[in-house]
């Protein structure tokens, strides 16, 4: 995937990531080809090919771009659960179409990379634990994050409030008991 500045690249790639969404709002992603992508964009098949590896790089330039998750961006001097969770709920109601959108088109693999990313490229996230724990328990955390916002966008939509507190309690292990 294309990284530079090139202000001319960087805006094709802006096209590109626009008509793929536009696409799929009218489409199922997999029924969305390069060529119908380049023509929807506005640009040729070897400037895709510049720009993106694949049609899910477009989807990963798409969230890293615009709809990551930073958990230190919302509270870079807190990084205890109550604040993660009342953060990633706030995110993932703002960007509640968006994931929607992944989660119809059955690309739970793009977002869970991406959660899984944002996990281990966070400062606050377990920073004082050892290596190999850290990346075990962000592939873990990615997992069931991807997961609650699967049955999140699929269910009963419910405040940034009470999704901060089912989110709190599924974290903390507090699920294996009774209430």
């Amino acid at each position: 995937m294309y990284c530079g500045c090139n202000e001319i690249a960087q805006g094709s790639q802006a096209r590109i990531a626009r008509a793929l969404v536009s696409l799929m709002e009218r489409k199922a992603f997999s029924s969305v080809s390069v060529s119908e992508l380049c023509r929807e964009a506005g640009v040729s098949r070897p400037t895709f090919y510049s720009l993106f590896g694949s049609m899910e790089d477009v989807l990963r330039f798409i969230l890293q771009s615009n709809y990551s998750y930073a958990p230190e961006a919302d509270h870079a001097q807190e990084c205890g659960l109550e604040s993660f969770c009342l953060g990633y709920s706030g995110y993932i109601e703002a960007h509640r179409e968006f994931l929607s959108l992944l989660v119809r088109n059955g690309l739970f693999h793009i977002l869970y990379g991406s959660i899984e990313e944002s996990l281990t490229g966070c400062a606050c996230f377990l920073a004082d634990a050892e290596p190999s724990f850290r990346r075990y328990a962000a592939h873990f955390t990615a997992g069931g994050l991807a997961g609650f916002i699967q049955n999140y966008t699929q269910g009963e939509p419910c405040s940034v409030e009470e999704l901060s507190r089912i989110l709190a309690r599924l974290l903390s292990g507090c699920h294996f008991s009774a209430p």
